[in-house]
């Protein structure tokens, strides 16, 4: 006689580490309003050096000063993710629950995924045509250490603190084996500090170039800000189809995720890869 089996807890799991939500700043606003258009905000960037001049103030010869007109704005769209799952049990009401948590499993890697290849429609990401590549390196791929080091070097010119270093999720292996990262609390972080955005993506460089097999687009951005929508859920009763008696939980979110100051990518041979 074939014995039933003993239904049990699932293993326990260990929450997504060191990508996106690790990297930004994270808002729950209270005000779902800004998730109908999408947000606005003006960053404080620099460009550095800074001018100087070595003209005494009273010299009527002296070259004028050299200001930026006006002051610059970042928009981010509005991104909407959902998950979920159908069921034929009305006797399970933790369907509506299950979809919420699939939803925080998978937000933060979909985050990465649609902000590094614009798939989710929005005109700024990371692999768009526009993007500022360093070093010639679209031609030429630089070492992987070197690479790293132009990043947080051009994101000091351009922010004057602490951005993010976005690498593709595979690449972490090759990132502490060269000694580049280190751990501090919930971020890893590349040597000058920056904190690295370990992503899961396709890896595509600025217009969609796709990297040899030997090699990697990384970027650098500003300071990065995620804002979070609540979840909507279903109630039960509404999650039910009378006419099968199938469940249709759906959760549902919105997101905006954007940065300060700059975009730039460099493209790296990962050392030991056979060209």
């Amino acid at each position: 006689m074939t014995q039933p089996l003993v239904y049990v807890d699932a293993p326990a799991t260990t929450p997504y580490r060191f990508g996106l939500f690790a990297a930004a700043v994270v808002v729950d606003p209270a005000d779902q309003r800004e998730f109908q258009a999408g947000v606005e905000w003006d960053p404080l960037c620099v460009d550095a050096p800074a001018p100087t001049s070595a003209a005494a103030a009273s010299d009527p010869d002296r070259e004028p000063m050299a200001v930026p007109d006006g002051v610059p704005s970042v928009q981010s769209a509005v991104i909407r993710l959902y998950a979920g799952l159908t069921g034929r049990s009305v006797a399970r009401p933790d369907l509506i629950d299950r979809a919420r948590r699939a939803m925080g499993q998978v937000e933060q890697q979909s985050l990465e995924h649609y902000v590094w290849t614009g798939e989710a429609g929005s005109e700024e990401f990371l692999a768009a045509a526009g993007t500022e590549v360093l070093a010639g390196s679209d031609v030429a791929p630089v070492p992987l250490e070197e690479g790293v080091g132009r990043l947080e070097a051009h994101i000091a010119d351009r922010a004057g603190v602490l951005g993010a270093v976005w690498a593709p999720r595979w690449t972490a292996g090759w990132f502490v084996g060269k000694g580049l990262t280190r751990v501090e609390g919930p971020r890893m972080v590349a040597p000058l500090g920056d904190p690295i955005v370990f992503a899961q993506t396709t890896g595509v460089g600025p217009g969609g170039a796709a990297p040899g097999d030997d090699e990697a687009w990384l970027y650098a951005t500003g300071p990065v800000m995620v804002r979070r929508s609540a979840v909507f859920l279903p109630k039960l009763p509404e999650a039910l189809d009378r006419k099968d008696n199938e469940v249709f939980a759906v959760a549902e979110r919105f997101y905006t995720v954007g940065w300060s100051c700059t975009t730039a990518a460099v493209k790296v041979k990962l050392p030991g890869v056979p060209a």
